[in-house]
């Protein structure tokens, strides 16, 4: 992939849309896969959430329509902070929970590993949901996978909110150490979100200080504009109010 950087990294994606990453956050209709391969984008990323429960169906609607599919996770990992969580003013404040990382899968041993890692700490969980690998165990399940910075849920923006640009270039600095420097790249996202700008300032800086490709993705949370009401409505259960008291609660989700 040629980055902002101007260096070849590990190449998650090939010719086509190849800046773009089609995450599941909730509930993304796969049935709407044709519309990638009709704007001429011939691959497409999949990072489910602590599973790849939807990487079949993914990969076979895919194929269907001419969609080559990459296959990941977003595991939480416990000894690389907090995520970061949403501003004490809103009504929706989700409990204390680990950093994310989003990996995908570069190859058929990136693909066992990230089950194996899965796995493993899911078998340490008490709680559904509640479990999360620790960074020793990518010393057993690093090969083969290609790790993102991550938005908002990710340990640059934890660091970025906590510690300031010192403390989020140690966090990205210490995913090279565990990954290697071919195999991280710096995420950014666009959603006219103010604090999201300033991460971005911040990771484009970090990402050429460390010389790491560049990487330009989106939180899909719905495939059509008419899903987006149905966005919406989720959006204010989150938060506890309606359709006409939400405001710019759902300024976002047109994006």
């Amino acid at each position: 992939m040629n980055d902002q950087t101007g260096r070849h990294g590990s190449n998650p994606s090939s010719k086509g849309c190849h800046a773009n990453l089609c995450r599941r956050i909730g509930i993304v209709f796969l049935e709407h896969a044709g519309s990638f391969s009709h704007g001429g984008c011939r691959d497409s990323r999949w990072i489910d959430g602590r599973s790849v429960y939807g990487a079949p169906r993914f990969h076979m609607e895919g194929k269907k329509c001419g969609v080559r599919a990459h296959i990941g996770a977003e595991v939480g990992v416990s000894d690389l902070g907090e995520r970061l969580r949403p501003a004490s003013y809103l009504p929706h404040q989700h409990p204390i929970e680990p950093v994310r990382l989003p990996l995908l899968a570069e190859s058929r041993i990136g693909y066992q590993n990230l089950c194996r890692l899965i796995t493993r700490y899911k078998l340490r969980e008490r709680k559904k949901a509640e479990g999360a690998a620790l960074t020793t165990d990518f010393e057993e399940f690093h090969d083969g996978l290609i790790c993102l910075t991550g938005g908002s849920e990710g340990p640059l923006a934890s660091a970025l909110a906590h510690g300031g640009y010192d403390a989020a270039q140690k966090s990205v600095e210490r995913l090279v150490q565990i990954f290697g420097p071919r195999n991280v790249y710096v995420e950014l996202q666009r959603h006219l979100d103010r604090a999201e700008e300033h991460r971005n300032r911040a990771a484009i800086r970090i990402a050429r200080s460390l010389n790491l490709p560049i990487l330009a993705t989106g939180g899909v949370s719905h495939a059509t504009e008419y899903e987006r009401e149905i966005l919406d409505v989720f959006t204010c259960i989150r938060h506890k109010t309606t359709l006409d008291k939400a405001g710019r609660l759902l300024t976002t989700n047109t994006e």
